[in-house]
C-alpha cells in the first residue's frame, strides 16, 4: 500500500521509483500484482501521464487515512515495547506511602507522560495472588512471604521504632529496648492470615522474655497511631513512618534488637520476562529512599 501511494504521490513510475529505491521494471511489476491481488486496475495505463481508474482513485482516498493510522498504531506499540506508553497498575500497602512511594510515582508520571498509571491499594499478603491473576503488575509490599511464582526484591530496609503517647513514662527517653515495654498495652495491626508484620512483632516481644498485652487493633496505621495519641497503647512502626510522623506521638527508635533485624519494603513482580514499565518503576523506587533509618 505504501508503494501504491508513493506512486500516486509521483508525477512518474520512474520518479517513485527512485523514491522507493528500486527498479522501474521491479516497480511496475508490484503494481501488476497489487492489482491482480484485489482484483480491478488501479491505472489507466494507456493514458499519459498516468491516470487513476475510478477504483485507483477510492483506493486513495481510503489508504492515506489507514496508512497514517497503521503508523500511529506502530508507533504506540513501539513505545509500549519501549516502555514510553501503556498502562502500569501498582498494588502497594499502605506503610509505602509514608516514603518515596509518591515522589517516585511523581517521578515516574513526569518521565513517562503517555503511561497511564493506577495505584490499588492492597494488602501485602493479598498481593501475589492479585498480581498471579493480573490484576496488577508490580506490588509494593512489607515483608512479604515466599510465594510461588512470585520474585521479590527489597527496595529498603528500615528499622523498627515504638510510638508512644506523650504522658507515657518513657516519651522522654531517646530510645528504649523493647523489654521496656512490658506490662505495656499494645495497639497491633490484626494477624491476618499470611501477614508477616504483626507476627513479627509478636515474635520480637516474646524474643525479649514477654507477650504483648493487645488491648485495641486497627487495621489502619492512622488509627493506631490515633489510638496511642488518646493514650490508650503503644505501638510499634517503621522508621519509614515515623520520619512523617505527627507532633501528638513520640517515635523512639528500639535498642537491643537481635543485629540485622529490618522490617523491608519489597517490590513484587510476576516470574517471567518484566514488562519495560515495571523496570522503569523499579528504577525509579531504587532511586528514591523511602527514608532514613
Amino acid at each position: 500500500m505504501e508503494t501504491f501511494l508513493t506512486v500516486v504521490g509521483s508525477q512518474t513510475i520512474s520518479q517513485a521509483a527512485e523514491k522507493l529505491s528500486i527498479a522501474q521494471p521491479a516497480l511496475s511489476q508490484q503494481l501488476r500484482l497489487l492489482e491482480r491481488r484485489l482484483g480491478v486496475e488501479l491505472f489507466e495505463r494507456d493514458a499519459r501521464p498516468y491516470r487513476l481508474t475510478e477504483a485507483g482513485v477510492l483506493l486513495k482516498d481510503e489508504a492515506e487515512p489507514l496508512l497514517t493510522d497503521f503508523y500511529g498504531l506502530v508507533e504506540k506499540l513501539q513505545g509500549i515495547a519501549s516502555g514510553k506508553r501503556g498502562r502500569l497498575r501498582i498494588g502497594f500497602t499502605r506503610s509505602a506511602m509514608y516514603g518515596a512511594l509518591p515522589s517516585a510515582v511523581r517521578a515516574f508520571s513526569e518521565a513517562h507522560k503517555e503511561v497511564e498509571l493506577q495505584l490499588h491499594e492492597i494488602l501485602t499478603e493479598d498481593q501475589p495472588e492479585a498480581l498471579r491473576t493480573g490484576v496488577i503488575d508490580l506490588g509494593i509490599g512489607r515483608d512479604p512471604s515466599a510465594s510461588p511464582h512470585i520474585s521479590q526484591e527489597v527496595l529498603r530496609r528500615e528499622s523498627f521504632v515504638v510510638a508512644v503517647p506523650l504522658s507515657h513514662p518513657l516519651a522522654a527517653k531517646k530510645s528504649v529496648t523493647l523489654s521496656a515495654l512490658e506490662g505495656t498495652g499494645f495497639i497491633l495491626f490484626p494477624r491476618l492470615e499470611n501477614a508477616n508484620f504483626p507476627a513479627r512483632i509478636t515474635a520480637l516481644c516474646r524474643e525479649a522474655g514477654f507477650v504483648p498485652t493487645v488491648v485495641y487493633e486497627a487495621f489502619e496505621i492512622d488509627s493506631a497511631l490515633g489510638l496511642v495519641a488518646a493514650g490508650l497503647g503503644t505501638t510499634i512502626v517503621t522508621s519509614a513512618l515515623a520520619a512523617h510522623g505527627r507532633s501528638d506521638v513520640r517515635f523512639l527508635p528500639l535498642d537491643g534488637l537481635p543485629v540485622g533485624v529490618t522490617t523491608d519494603l519489597v517490590g513484587l513482580t510476576i516470574d517471567r520476562a518484566r514488562q519495560p514499565l515495571v523496570e522503569a518503576m523499579l528504577t525509579v523506587l531504587r532511586e528514591e529512599p523511602i527514608a532514613p533509618s
